[in-house]
């Protein structure tokens, strides 16, 4: 059986240590789910890391120049021939129709993506772990269905929030940060069903079994739907006698 792909176009680089984690995950998705080995296993992609100015861990600060920066990038990769572009950070998908308008390929959106798997499972109530912008925004509240309800944390545990992102985008020892993070989580354990990780810098340290509560991994899941879209097709391999 031989499988056929399209060009990957990964935009990162919000915040690198994300991106990499996210190429890892796809790797990952390639090697337990098509049993990937070889080289000529995996598919082909482009990433272009774009260091983002205009953006930080609270999100965004000033928007004509971040959706500017984020369309050149866009540009770069349907230069290189990409089929399709996925973005791995949540909070600048504030720009996604703006984007969609102006690229020439598909764009996945990380938001859809996840809603499209939480959904399935029907949660009442799901506590969204985000950048201030991305739930300011009101990016998973305007995806989700109506009958599936967010809540936030608390006010004072931005904070806390804020520390972690910013300790992973360092590459600091982030251990007392994420103590703080799981704590803010147990506190809204009566209020939610589920998690969403609404950042993907928490993605690379929140693992999916830190709490009896379920957790949505936006990353993983979006790294699933990349791979599952880049697929064209699987073809069987005459056996030759």
């Amino acid at each position: 059986m031989t499988t056929t792909y399209k060009k990957i176009g990964i935009l990162g680089g919000m915040g690198p240590v994300a991106t990499g984690y996210f190429y890892n995950l796809l790797l990952k998705e390639m090697q337990e789910q098509y049993h990937a080995v070889q080289d000529t296993d995996y598919p082909s992609l482009v990433l272009y890391s774009l260091p983002l100015t205009g953006f930080d861990e609270t999100g965004i600060v000033d928007e004509d120049l971040v959706l500017q920066q984020l369309e050149e990038g866009i540009q770069i990769l349907e230069q290189a021939q990409c089929d399709f572009i996925v973005i791995p950070c949540n909070t600048v998908h504030y720009f996604i129709e703006a984007l969609r308008m102006k690229a020439k390929i598909p764009i996945l959106s990380i938001i859809e993506e996840t809603v499209q798997v939480v959904a399935q499972d029907s949660p009442v109530s799901v506590g969204l772990l985000a950048s201030e912008t991305t739930f300011k925004e009101q990016l998973y509240h305007q995806a989700c269905e109506e009958d599936i309800k967010i809540i936030a944390p608390d006010s004072g545990s931005y904070q806390k929030i804020t520390a972690l992102i910013l300790k992973v985008m360092g590459g600091e020892d982030h251990v007392e940060a994420k103590k703080a993070v799981l704590e803010i989580m147990k506190k809204m354990e009566g209020e939610v069903d589920a998690y969403i990780v609404g950042c993907t810098e928490l993605s690379v340290v929140l693992s999916e079994n830190e709490i009896d509560i379920k957790i949505y991994d936006p990353l993983k899941i979006l790294a699933k739907a990349t791979v599952r879209y880049a697929i064209v097709e699987e073809q069987v391999t005459p056996i030759m006698i």
